[in-house]
């Protein structure tokens, strides 16, 4: 025997489900257009690895690493840079704790490859930040850029504390 009955939709079900793909979507497109973004260098928001590095030399610049402690662990740091991750409910306070400790300095951003730097670099632009860069090719590099690493700028190891 077949149901003949109509089948009714719920659309508070639908809707939510909806809203739900729609901000997947949109992230996706967020990270594929920020990552296509991070690819190429623009000296506006970013700077190579030997320049970030003279910079810090020069006391003009205070470099954050953003990545997670595992892979600070892994690789190590570069020298004199900041442990910050990204993911640290704290990121902003934190980030003026260092700027504050700092007056004057432009700030950048490093992380494996220079994607996720970049991001960050965006997202804080956005939001009216001054001053700060992304390290083009990171710490280990990229298809487009050798990195920290291979340009055979020093490195500190990591620990937690």
């Amino acid at each position: 025997m077949t149901n003949t009955a109509p089948r009714t939709i719920d659309p508070t079900r639908h809707s939510i489900e909806l809203f739900k793909l729609l901000g997947a979507l949109s992230l996706i497109l967020v990270l594929f257009v920020s990552g296509a973004a991070a690819q190429q260098f623009s000296p506006a928001v970013d700077m190579t690895a030997q320049d970030t590095y003279q910079a810090l030399q020069d006391g003009t610049l205070v470099l954050i690493d953003i990545r997670e402690p595992d892979e600070w662990a892994q690789t190590g740091i570069a020298q004199g840079a900041y442990t910050l991750s990204m993911r640290d409910p704290a990121f902003l306070s934190k980030l003026a704790v260092i700027q504050d400790e700092n007056p004057g300095k432009s700030v950048a951003f490093i992380c494996a490859s220079g994607n996720r730097s970049g991001v960050v670099q965006a997202e804080l632009a956005r939001r009216g930040y001054e001053n700060m860069y992304s390290v083009y090719g990171g710490t280990t590099g990229s298809r487009q850029a050798m990195g920290w690493i291979r340009d055979g700028l020093p490195i500190e190891p990591w620990s937690p504390s």
